[in-house]
């Protein structure tokens, strides 16, 4: 079988065994192998911006003690570094350069914090929901199972970076969830069987796909020897030819989940079990949280990842004063566990909650917008309000989970309307909590200066259905419509400017509906509303 460049490399060089480089390598002019090895070791570096240096650091299940944040600050502070979280629950210190980047590794080191796979071909950091534990509806703590699963992988030779590309896991064991774990390649998916709580098994999810139903039970006690079985599964059949075809979710639909489910039988040394019932249920955001022994969680909001050092101090003054417990969620914000009320000194960052984004152009040689600061740019006060899951992505690798939202955004640019600028793909239709499927791309391209008209504009659409989230508004009303239809009639609402309600009917009647409309451009053989959609895109937001 062909393999790739990289897999050519690993059978040169195991990346384990690249330690004893590092510290021998011409940091100011890597080549890509190098690059690729260091990535196993938490230092990444772009060949687009090859002075710019970051160390991700891995924190298994977000859990952080005061002192290592206390420690990352100092040292943040000490090399004006900045300090972002990830959407894997990680922190992430950027503005290294090649002079203090190994000088900083090994800081960390020091205070036994690891960089150790959490780039490239490895089990990133395995993520759960920030209260697992200690919320009313949590049937199993799953952060001993994590540290059990990470100690498989973690800094061994056979494993790392060894995988065919990047394998994310998620496990949750509460019922009540704000989070939403199906985009991941492997998902423990709390459920139960026989009077015994535990966890169905979902695999080949990513960033652009949902992970299917392997229909597999196991109890917490098993899930360890589950999680290794899979792992030697996908290390063993993986698919190791072009890269952008070797996720797990490649192999599933090269060879079906039922053969891959009889590969994890060849490594698990029990019997496999069929499902369970799963026990999931949407919970609603809220900066307060009553836990299970009447104590609060709080949810101190970021700057859509972007930590304010100075801010984050203050508040870890206060976390060591009332002895709180501190957590990093994978909606990129800090939670504090034990508060004895409903009271913190600390102001919110409205939206923060709501809205998962990628590092951005900022930070990301790929990304075409500085998706932080153009956040700017939604309605983040609707947003709030109605608690819409919004994932802001800078290029289409998909890391603000655009896919996995109620409104995703893929920032680009364009010339389509005049000068060029910026511009966003937007994905409607999302069902991520529980009845999965892929928000859907809608429209292709609408520039900058217009994306909060129109987000507002489909807002005002869920508003009137009078649904309880938008999720269920797009099950029922968006998403039995064609992607073209869709577009024309957000289009229509912004053109027209008449009071249309978007009603749950099939597309030919609701079209009948937007033809009466005085001034509705209308074309007889308009196959797929291209015609009246050009008029109206064109109308709008062509420079004036």
């Amino acid at each position: 079988m062909k393999t790739n460049k990289i897999e050519r490399a690993k059978a040169h060089l195991v990346p384990y065994d690249f330690r004893m480089y590092i510290k021998t390598l011409n940091l100011a002019d890597l080549n890509e192998e190098e690059r690729f090895y260091l990535k196993n070791y938490g230092i990444y570096n772009s060949k687009l911006r090859p002075e710019r240096f970051t160390l991700r650091i891995r924190i298994a299940a977000g859990r952080i003690t005061y002192s290592t944040l206390h420690t990352l600050v100092q040292i943040g502070k000490k090399y004006d570094l900045e300090l972002l979280i990830t959407a894997r629950a990680q922190l992430e210190l950027h503005g290294l350069t090649s002079e203090n980047i190994l000088e900083v590794w090994e800081l960390l080191k020091q205070n036994k914090l690891t960089t150790l796979q959490t780039f490239t071909d490895n089990f990133r950091n395995i993520v759960t929901d920030p209260y697992d534990g200690v919320d009313a509806s949590s049937k199993i703590e799953t952060f001993g199972l994590i540290e059990q699963m990470q100690d498989i992988f973690l800094d061994r030779p056979e494993w790392m970076g060894m995988l065919p590309r990047k394998f994310n896991t998620a496990i949750c064991g509460t019922i009540g969830t704000y989070t939403h774990f199906f985009g991941n390649d492997l998902f423990f998916a709390l459920a139960s069987k026989k009077g015994e709580w535990g966890f169905n098994l979902f695999l080949g999810g990513k960033n652009s796909e949902v992970a299917q139903d392997a229909d597999i039970f196991v109890t917490a006690k098993e899930v360890p020897l589950m999680f290794e079985a899979v792992a030697k599964a996908y290390r063993a059949y993986g698919l190791r030819g072009t890269r952008s075809k070797t996720r797990l979710f490649h192999l599933l639909e090269k060879i079906g989940i039922e053969m891959f489910v009889e590969y994890i039988a060849e490594f698990y040394p029990k019997t496999i079990i069929s499902r369970g019932e799963l026990h999931i249920e949407k919970a609603s955001f809220s900066s307060y949280r009553k836990l299970a022994d009447g104590s609060y969680g709080y949810c101190l909001q970021s700057k859509f990842g972007k930590v304010d050092i100075g801010r984050l101090e203050e508040s870890l003054r206060y976390t060591k004063k009332e002895n709180l417990e501190i957590r990093i969620g994978v909606d990129q914000n800090i939670y504090f566990l034990g508060l004895k009320e409903k009271s913190l000194p600390f102001a919110s960052i409205q939206g923060a909650s709501n809205v998962t984004a990628c590092a951005g152009s900022h930070y990301c040689a790929l990304s075409l917008w500085d998706i932080k600061s153009d956040t700017a740019y939604l309605p983040l006060e609707k947003i709030e309000k109605y608690q819409l899951q919004v994932g802001f992505s800078g290029c289409l690798k998909g890391c603000g989970r655009h896919h996995h939202c109620d409104i995703g955004l893929v920032g680009l640019r364009t010339n389509s309307f005049g000068q060029t600028q910026k511009a966003a793909r937007v994905y409607l239709g999302g069902q991520y909590s529980k009845d999965v499927t892929p928000a859907r791309l809608v429209f292709t391209v609408v520039p900058l200066g217009h994306l909060t008209a129109l987000i507002e504009v489909i807002i005002e659409a869920y508003e009137e259905s009078n649904e309880y989230d938008f999720e269920r508004f797009s099950q029922k009303y968006l998403n039995p419509l064609s992607s073209g239809f869709v577009m024309l009639w957000f289009l229509s609402k912004l053109y027209l400017k008449e009071k249309i309600i978007l009603e749950q009917a099939c597309e030919e009647v609701l079209y009948q509906k937007l033809i009466q409309v005085p001034d509705f451009p209308f074309f007889e053989e308009d196959k797929n509303y291209l015609k009246s959609t050009d008029v109206m895109k064109h109308a709008l937001w062509d420079d004036k």
